[in-house]
């Protein structure tokens, strides 16, 4: 126990005042012989033993009360619990301050979560810490910063910079936070730290909190540091949030002459269902749909859209819920961005090795009717080629390749084929009733170009004939065929094919995937991603020679998906996650050209363009914003693309810190809980000075003093 005004002290001796009064009244009796007296010595001698404890009682009583008074003035404190230090120690403190985006939302008295953990931060800095002591501020999300990293004792100015901070567009990971925490605390020598956590506690930061490695980390920090825990998050019962999941294209690729197909998914991360819940799609800043849709509590729903985007270029887009600023108190992630090309069309060379003046046997004449119904160029702008090989034809003035009837291939046009592909081209082979499958293994192979070997053919009688599995049409392209009732692909039937082996050629694992089945399980369909570009490879012709799928009014469509999947090229994703990198082709006279990108929030980075063997590219990493970016360079018309948030920071549901810092295995003893700044002045004063007690002092004293007058009363009766 320790005082705070031991000058008091000194007046304890005051404690001997009722023993001198006590002696002083002692009578010295002076012994005369009274014979009447000897009828009460009997008497006297039953209560003189009990007289001189009530005596003795009532003197200890009073010493208590005076003594108690004394140490009331002294101010004792109690030091219990957490390891406390002196009052002139100089302290070294961190601040963790929350910066996710979560931390943009509103609780009831209109403050944000962020706002209120920079008032207590401020508060920490200007009213907490005192002169000499020195502070460190680490932001924290997946990717923490330490704001000031080196300890800083000029208090004043770390408080400046906590005031102009705002949050980022990350979500939270506190096993990330706190080992940038501890590297801290253990790079300074100082012998007394604090670590001043301000947090909005939600559920979905402590999902790394099971790990090995995050107990061991907290069991570090409660070594080295006491915590303080602050919660500056809204109430449990506040917390119901919507959020926009990032917009997916059916294609990323479009034409003025078709609609894009845009979704996006809409969560309830709330306890109440949003049953008539307005969606809009807004396109280069105008609106150009809506959609009503209902929502369940704790569940999601699916917006879609099919708009027209009218011209070609590179459109910009929002998806938003109507009236953002009222439907939820974290506007944030009530909209996301978009971003839609849209191109005049797509060029394809149609290569058509053995033609057939038959239209019947002639695969080119389906192929051609399916991308230019009645010759007419539409979305798809094909090319035919008749014969074998490319010639001088330039593959780079085409967005897609289609060979029909494959088969072998010269040294030339092999490599002209796998330069194309890797730099961003798209490759559909259909082999025929010409096709040499060891030749055709062989040469596409040398070339790099093969997604599956083909095995010896197969012949199927009419019973025996197998059709397409639409529920194994899972991959973007092909997604249209999932729903037979819509478009009937699978009714179709097969009586020749190639069996396929997928192959991985390289280090990639899953660089060939099967993206069709047949009925009986064998692969229809199977792609390679090949450098930048994509490589499919059927396991039947084109033509209805072998199959009846060509003479089906599926057909259009399988082979509109296909060719226009194909066709997007290395440009095509325009739609990034954080921190996913931009990767675009340009112009060969381009090369090593400035190339502008302006951020979201306007800041403006110039880098060069590089000539490779893929060609003129350009790479563009700095993504960490979400948001809108435009790319301008030389080439022509600005360019851009779009980086949406990851949604799921937008789960603002509560947990209690308490009761998650105690499954860390941190001593209970090395942390405590504050949810204001008044919590947290109380928390540190204890830890620093103490628990005064001198108000228990005086709440013992008034009872005292009650039963010292009450037994000096009952005693002196009775005496």
């Amino acid at each position: 126990m320790a005082f705070l005004n031991p000058v008091f002290l000194g007046f304890l001796s005051l404690v001997g005042v009722p023993l001198l009064i006590h002696l002083i009244r002692r009578r010295k009796l002076r012994v005369v012989q009274w014979a009447a007296m000897e009828f009460l010595l009997q008497s006297q001698r039953k209560q003189r033993k009990r007289l001189r404890i009530e005596e003795l009682i009532l003197l200890a009583l009073r010493m208590l009360i005076v003594a108690l008074a004394v140490l009331a003035f002294a101010r004792p404190v109690l030091r219990a619990g957490i390891p406390l230090f002196s009052q002139n120690a100089r302290v070294y403190a961190i601040i963790v301050l929350d910066n996710s985006f979560s931390m943009d939302q509103r609780g009831p008295d209109g403050k944000t979560s962020f706002e209120r953990a920079k008032e207590s931060a401020n508060s920490l800095l200007t009213k907490v810490l005192k002169d000499g002591d020195s502070v460190s501020v680490v932001l924290a999300s997946e990717h923490p910063e330490s704001l000031i990293g080196v300890p800083s004792y000029d208090l004043k100015a770390a408080a400046r910079r906590v005031s102009s901070l705002k949050t980022g567009d990350r979500g939270t990971d506190l096993l990330a936070s706190l080992q940038a925490v501890n590297r801290l605390i253990k790079a300074s020598k100082s012998p007394v730290k604090e670590v001043y956590w301000l947090s909005d506690d939600q559920a979905s930061a402590w999902e790394t909190a099971g790990k090995d490695t995050a107990q061991s980390s907290w069991q570090d920090l409660s070594k080295q540091a006491m915590l303080i825990w602050t919660s500056c998050g809204a109430p449990a019962n506040e917390r119901d949030n919507l959020a926009v999941e990032p917009p997916t294209l059916g294609r990323e690729l479009v034409t003025p002459r078709l609609p894009a197909r845009i979704e996006s998914r809409i969560f309830n991360y709330g306890s109440r269902n949003r049953d008539d819940l307005l969606v809009n799609l807004t396109l280069d800043g105008k609106p150009a749909a809506s959609v009503r849709i209902a929502v369940p509590a704790g569940g999601s729903a699916t917006a879609r859209f099919l708009p027209f985007v009218g011209t070609p270029g590179t459109h910009t887009g929002v998806i938003s819920i109507a009236d953002p600023e009222h439907v939820d108190n974290l506007v944030r992630d009530n909209s996301a961005p978009l971003v839609v090309r849209c191109r005049e069309s797509i060029k394809v060379l149609l290569q058509d090795i053995r033609p057939q003046s038959d239209p019947a046997k002639s695969e080119s004449f389906y192929l051609l009717n399916a991308m230019a119904p009645g010759g007419s160029e539409e979305s798809l702008a094909p090319h035919l080629r008749e014969g074998p090989g490319f010639g001088t034809q330039p593959l780079r003035d085409y967005d897609a390749v289609v060979i029909a009837g494959a088969s072998s291939m010269s040294t030339a046009d092999a490599r002209a084929l796998g330069d194309y592909v890797r730099t961003g081209g798209g490759l559909l082979i259909f082999p025929g009733s010409d096709t040499d499958a060891a030749r055709l293994n062989a040469d596409f192979s040398t070339a790099g170009l093969l997604p599956a070997k083909l095995g010896p053919k197969k012949i199927l009688n009419d019973e025996a004939a197998i059709t397409l599995n639409p529920a194994a049409m899972l991959h973007p392209a092909l997604a249209l065929f999932k729903d037979t009732a819509a478009i009937d692909i699978a009714s179709a039937r097969f009586t020749v094919y190639y069996p396929l082996e997928p192959t991985a050629e390289d280090s990639q694992s899953d660089a060939s995937r099967i993206i069709a089945r047949f009925s009986n399980g064998d692969p229809a369909l199977v792609e390679r991603k090949v450098g930048m570009g994509h490589v499919i490879l059927a396991a039947s012709s084109a033509g209805a020679e072998w199959n009846q799928l060509a003479l089906k009014p599926a057909y259009v469509p399988f082979i509109y998906q296909l060719v226009s999947y194909l066709g997007q090229g290395a440009v095509a994703h325009r739609n990034l996650h954080q921190d996913e990198p931009l990767f675009l082709t340009l112009p060969l006279n381009q090369a090593n050209k400035p190339v502008k990108v302006t951020t979201p929030d306007g800041k403006t980075s110039t880098q060069n363009s590089v000539l490779d063997a893929r060609g003129v590219t350009f790479n563009y990493s700095a993504t960490s914003r979400s948001g809108l970016y435009t790319v301008s360079s030389t080439a022509g018309a600005p360019d851009a693309f779009a980086v949406s948030l990851n949604t799921a920071e937008s789960n603002t549901s509560m947990a209690d810190p308490a009761d998650k810092l105690a499954h860390t295995g941190m001593p209970a003893s090395r942390y405590n809980i504050a949810r204001t700044s008044d919590q947290i002045h109380t928390i540190v004063n204890r830890a620093r000075y103490g628990v005064e007690v001198w108000r228990t002092f005086l709440w013992i004293l008034l009872p005292l003093l009650f039963l010292e007058s009450l037994l000096a009363q009952l005693f002196g009766r009775r005496g």
